[in-house]
């Protein structure tokens, strides 16, 4: 078991039945849930308290030390989220009703607490991050160039911003992937973001090589509808297993692939399955948690779930989920399931007014059931235990 992830409390070791002949502990709240709404609820905290010098120390430590969840995300990047969250909720609902003026006096607000420390990286990471969300909020679904005028004036405003306040500060020199990260969020500001995207990736991997959404974003960032082409994401993908080999062995491969196919299966045609298998038994040996193990399995069971052709690339991967469901799979942790891209299904985040224990359950359950309903069909009980899965004759 990880060293930050703490037994199952007696509740979630009781097998309770969720849907007749599928049995498996669930685990509500999760670890890493809790980790990130402490940090989450931390930064939101003290920015309510004007506490911005408290937040920025707190915020440095927890980047300097590379500080992350047992789900392997940034403790400085979730409190930043959490200090700007009651400004980018205002300025959502300005954006809702097409008034752009209004979201600038409320950003300026959050500007205003900063006067004094203007060369605060920290601080400014989060007014730099504040700009590029409004700016996604203005942009939503669209192309930029797609947009509105009046829309689209407002995105470009914020992201370059945002932009602006990346060229103050450089990640190397502050020892800062937060700053990389901004970086590789305004990359659409460039005249040519198809030359920076790979190097910009490069440096923010370089500064968090164990985060593993860094290499998700890149996957994303390569797809042919943003910055890259397919070739591209296969080099890259391949180069990252070279320069992470000591750190996720060939896992590196499979999370750039992974956040590519979270949002489009046209990957699939470029995927070396054999090496992407490799992969994810890599990261699994390397972070046994339960939180991974959902994490996996929502990917291979839910995300790219299909109709496949035998022997296709896309069939390799979904039968992945067979394994990790016997192998590693011994709780359910329902937000990992609910949070999990579903093509066609709009995507779901912790603030969102949805029940997301329900949700994740509910698409867990199925996911599962639909995968071994061979033998659910001739009469067997699936059932989760700490040793394993197992199979058990209906009563």
């Amino acid at each position: 078991m990880p060293q930050n992830e703490q037994p199952a409390p007696a509740y979630a070791s009781e097998v309770v039945p969720l849907r007749p002949r599928v049995e498996i502990p669930v685990r509500d709240p999760a670890p890493e849930a809790q980790a990130q709404e402490k940090a989450f609820k931390r930064g939101q905290f003290l920015a309510r308290q004007d506490a911005w010098e408290d937040l920025a120390v707190e915020m440095r430590a927890a980047e300097q030390s590379r500080l992350l969840t047992p789900g392997l995300m940034s403790v400085a990047q979730i409190m930043a989220k959490g200090a700007r969250s009651d400004i980018t909720t205002a300025v959502q609902v300005a954006a809702q009703k097409g008034d752009p003026q209004k979201a600038r006096v409320i950003l300026a607000s959050l500007e205003a607490n900063f006067e004094d420390m203007p060369d605060d990286p920290a601080l400014s990471y989060i007014l730099a991050m504040a700009h590029v969300d409004i700016s996604m909020l203005w942009r939503g679904a669209s192309r930029a160039r797609d947009l509105a005028p009046q829309r689209r004036d407002a995105f470009d405003s914020h992201i370059r911003a945002a932009a602006e306040l990346a060229d103050r500060f450089d990640p190397f020199e502050n020892d800062s992937p937060l700053w990389a990260q901004v970086r590789c969020s305004v990359l659409e500001t460039d005249p040519c973001p198809a030359q920076r995207v790979a190097d910009d990736f490069e440096d923010l991997i370089d500064l968090d090589p164990h985060n593993p959404s860094h290499l998700l974003a890149l996957g994303r960032n390569l797809l042919p509808r943003s910055y890259g082409t397919l070739e591209l994401l296969d080099i890259q993908a391949r180069r990252k297993v070279a320069q992470l080999r000591d750190i996720w062995g060939a896992g590196a491969y499979s999370w750039v692939f992974m956040g590519a196919l979270q949002f489009d299966p046209s990957p699939f045609r470029r995927l070396d399955p054999e090496l992407f298998v490799e992969g994810l038994h890599d990261i699994l040996g390397r972070h046994p948690s339960q939180h991974m193990a959902n994490v996996l399995a929502a990917f291979c069971g839910l995300t790219v779930a299909a109709p496949s052709e035998c022997n296709s690339s896309r069939m390799r991967v979904m039968d992945c989920i067979s394994w990790i469901l016997q192998d590693h799979l011994r709780e359910l942790h329902p937000q990992v399931w609910a949070l999990a891209p579903v093509p066609g299904k709009p995507i779901m985040s912790p603030g969102d007014d949805v029940d997301l224990n329900k949700l994740g359950t509910t698409r867990a359950i199925g996911s599962i059931a639909q995968h071994f309903a061979p033998a659910l069909d001739a009469g067997r009980r699936l059932v989760f235990t700490p040793d394993g899965l197992q199979l058990h004759k209906a009563d």
